[in-house]
């Protein structure tokens, strides 16, 4: 695994979005392995490596037992605070791009994790996992943070990310022995093997439960004397279903049998007196309303209806009249006007003052053809009626008589035969009433039949009701056969197993045995090998490497103990603070290199207790030495310009982080702390 960028956007002491490329470059030649970022304390060295934390495990870069509401308030806190400003951040955002192999094949991953803050305190989160450039698909973003914590699983990741937290932690007495065990299991796959004698223990517990036989079989007993018990209690529910059910049906039948008698003796027609009485009244009411539509509209044109031929023969006649009225109106305003028409011709054919030369032959004979035309507007139309007028009427008079002549023709007629048949329907219909009203017989025949049917109604209902009860005590009995049926299978399941208990539990503590004996031989193999790997390690950077030859660690307790040359015990309490954290880095090295994973080491502050010897050792031998690529955290006390310089040939490049107290965050730039460009730093290196 290499990582290539990380990226923080307004999380900590950092706004806006800043990009450090940590991925080792080739210089001379040489691919260096150290990455350096320097940095005084508050300036967010801390922060960069809890960003890695956070964007690569989640909620567990705070513990294996975090809450949701815990996460929440810790993603809350960490968006920058940009006081003084009149816009401050609602969200942040880590990022990181590494590259890693799988089957071989090198793929790169963008992994991200976003979130903004919502009302009560809440936030909504966001994670997008990229390879190559491309998104997961459905199944791979569902499983994005369990492939997370594949890559790099929390147990073994303190062994690559940590800090000088961490290292006080290896290095105290009191706390190693903890710390080295959590170690340990992270690396090896203990804790599986643990949780798998757990769950052995618990499924001995279990058989040891199940294998009880007796209790099994008083359960048995139990169930037998129940399932007689509700046989019986079936057997009368059943009876009585179906004494009621038979009640029930008597009644029916004797209900139907009255309802056929009343019929015969025309009861269904007085079970309708009201209504056809109600209905007899609204009928003679309906038809005086007609009749007296029929007197209202003889009053008006209605009896001309008998004679509408001679009606539209008058309204024709009328309007031939009309026209002849009209031409002869015309014919006298056109004679009365056509001698001037020709002179008025003449005038304007040859006026006074002309002096065209035209005979008098020619000039008579226009004028007379102009007079032949004139004439012909005194002619009558060729379709002018030739009626004699007899009716001399207005104009308005007319109007209203063609109108009235128009309804007898058309309206009258409809109104005559709409005002029939609701008269004819209402008398045909009451005819029936009246029919119905005489069939009906007296009250005082059919009320003992009456009376007898509402007798047998009310004992339908009681027959029903008990019919319902009865119904229901039965199926509650049929139900409780049916969960007695199901205790029943499930306890003679159990009786089957308890055949093979036995068996099993032979073959169980046999897998105990073979699992206690495997955790005991691979923490042995693991711990021997970790042995070797602290003495050699502790060797490389402990000034004092001759004095410690060998070093053994518990493999219950996991206590350490180191012994010198002459293979006597050299209790750890007697070394240095700075001595204490050697040999916590030289465990954590030797941990590394044990877990086999080619992966990045990210380490916050390593120097702080150590002198300028162990710092020298540190500097030449762990920083260059402990992965392919190696992050460094420092303060300028820790890597002075004396350590730097050492370090310089290892550098790929470098960052300094300095603090704005003006603005009030943090700023990446590129170099260290003597120089503000790498050229400068590494020139002030050599």
């Amino acid at each position: 695994m290499l990582l290539h960028r990380l990226v923080v956007q307004d999380f900590g002491l950092f706004r806006g979005r800043n990009e450090l490329d940590l991925a080792p470059r080739i210089r001379y030649r040489q691919r260096r392995p150290v990455v350096l970022i320097g940095g005084k304390n508050g300036s967010g060295k801390t922060t960069l490596l809890d960003a890695v934390r956070l964007c690569l495990y989640g909620p567990l870069a705070l513990g294996p037992r975090v809450s949701v509401r815990e996460y929440e308030a810790y993603l809350n806190d960490r968006i920058h605070r940009a006081n003084g400003r009149l816009i401050s951040p609602e969200g942040a955002s880590v990022g990181v791009e590494f590259l890693y192999a799988q089957a071989g094949v090198q793929h790169t991953y963008s992994v991200e994790r976003r979130w903004e803050r919502r009302g009560s305190g809440s936030v909504r989160t966001e994670t997008t996992v990229l390879c190559d450039g491309k998104p997961l698909g459905e199944l791979e973003r569902t499983q994005a943070d369990e492939f997370l914590r594949d890559l790099i699983p929390p147990g073994v990741s303190q062994l690559f990310f940590f800090d000088g937290e961490k290292i006080q932690q290896l290095a105290e007495t009191a706390h190693d022995q903890t710390a080295l065990a959590e170690a340990v299991r992270g690396l090896t796959g203990l804790e599986l093997l643990e949780r798998l004698q757990a769950d052995l223990r618990t499924y001995a517990a279990k058989n040891r439960d199940a294998a009880e036989e007796q209790p099994l079989r008083r359960q048995q007993v139990a169930l037998v004397e129940e399932r007689r018990q509700l046989d019986e209690r079936l057997r009368v529910a059943t009876r009585d279903v179906d004494e009621a059910q038979s009640a029930e049906d008597g009644c029916r039948q004797e209900i139907e049998r009255e309802k056929q008698r009343l019929a015969r003796m025309g009861g269904s027609f007085a079970a309708k007196r009201e209504s056809y009485e109600a209905e007899r009244a609204h009928l003679k009411q309906a038809i005086i309303e007609v009749e007296a539509e029929l007197r209202e509209s003889c009053e008006g044109l209605l009896p001309f209806v008998l004679c509408s031929a001679q009606c539209r023969s008058l309204g024709q006649q009328l309007a031939e009249e009309d026209k002849v009225q009209q031409w002869v109106a015309h014919e006298a305003a056109i004679k009365g006007r056509l001698a001037d028409l020709k002179q008025g011709a003449k005038d304007a054919l040859f006026p006074a003052n002309d002096s065209l030369d035209v005979s008098a032959r020619v000039r008579k004979t226009l004028v007379q053809r102009v007079g032949l035309l004139l004439d012909r507007l005194a002619e009558p139309p060729e379709d002018l009626p030739t009626v004699t007028t007899l009716h001399k009427v207005s104009e308005d008079d007319r109007q209203r008589l063609l109108s009235a002549i128009d309804r007898i023709s058309h309206d009258m007629p409809k109104l005559l035969s709409k005002l029939q048949k609701r008269l004819e329907r209402s008398t045909r219909r009451l005819q029936e009433v009246e029919v119905a009203l005489e069939k009906i017989p007296a009250d005082e025949i059919i009320q003992p039949v009456v009376e007898r049917l509402q007798t047998l109604y009310q004992e339908l209902g009681s027959a029903e009701a008990a019919t319902k009860r009865a119904d229901l005590s039965k199926r509650e009995v049929e139900l409780h056969l049916e969960d007695l049926g199901r205790r029943e299978r499930k306890l003679a399941e159990r009786l089957a197993d308890l055949g093979r208990m036995a068996d099993r539990r032979v073959q169980l503590g046999k897998v105990q045995i073979v699992v206690d004996e495997f955790t005991e031989a691979l923490t042995t193999a693991k711990i021997q090998e970790l042995r070797d790997a602290v003495v050699r390690c502790f060797g490389q950077l402990w000034r004092k490497g001759d004095l410690i030859r060998r070093i053994e660690i518990d493999p219950k307790t996991f206590q350490v103990t180191l012994f010198d040359a002459h293979d006597r015990p050299a209790p750890k309490d007697q070394l240095s603070a700075g001595e204490k954290q050697i040999f916590a880095i030289s465990m954590l090295w030797a941990l590394a290199q044990l877990s086999g994973r080619p992966l990045p080491i990210v380490i916050d502050t390593p120097l702080g207790r150590l002198d300028s010897d162990h710092r020298g050792y540190l500097v030449d031998r762990y920083f260059p030495n402990a992965s392919h690529q190696v992050i460094v955290l420092s303060t300028d006390t820790e890597i002075d310009q004396a350590s730097f310089k050492a370090l310089s040939p290892s550098v790929s490049h470098a960052y300094h982080l300095r603090y704005d107290e003006l603005e009030q965050c943090c700023m990446v730039e590129p170099g260290y702390f003597w120089g503000r460009t790498e050229t400068e730093t590494l020139d002030a290196a050599k």
